[in-house]
């Protein structure tokens, strides 16, 4: 498994400057990184995972996918399928709806500190917290 993997091509003008090894990292800010790619025999998967914003994960999936045959470090498994797939803390109805039409297979993964962090955000519009959030700004 490889994290934050650079997707893409690089440009040919840099690659006769600098080879294609320093080409590559020279490049690496500009090119687009998936969360994380999995090389398995058969598949290759490609993994997107998000806390809130679900809809960029949708999008970016197929972007990404499409951008697999034009990524060099990648030839070697160009024989291989292609997966998508979303990581999300719960399961949310409308991108579970939306994932089969693009490809993606929507996954939840939840470890106990990713839960906090999302129950922590729906008390936000509780009207305790918004009376805690009042009573902070007065004290300014």
């Amino acid at each position: 498994m490889r994290l934050r993997c650079p997707l893409g091509p690089i440009p040919d003008e840099l690659k006769e400057l600098y080879g294609p090894a320093k080409a590559a990292r020279v490049y690496r800010p500009s090119r687009p990184e998936i969360d994380a790619l999995v090389v398995l025999d058969d598949a290759l998967i490609l993994i997107e995972a998000k806390i809130f914003k679900y809809m960029d994960g949708l999008a970016k999936l197929p972007v990404y996918a499409s951008l697999v045959p034009a990524t060099a470090e990648l030839d070697v498994f160009s024989d291989r399928r292609l997966e998508k797939h979303l990581l999300i803390p719960k399961a949310i109805p409308w991108v579970i709806a939306a994932a089969p039409g693009l490809g993606v297979e929507v996954k939840t993964v939840a470890p106990d500190w990713l839960l906090e962090i999302w129950e922590e955000r729906d008390k936000y519009w509780l009207p305790q917290a918004r009376s805690q959030r009042a009573q902070r700004k007065a004290l300014r």
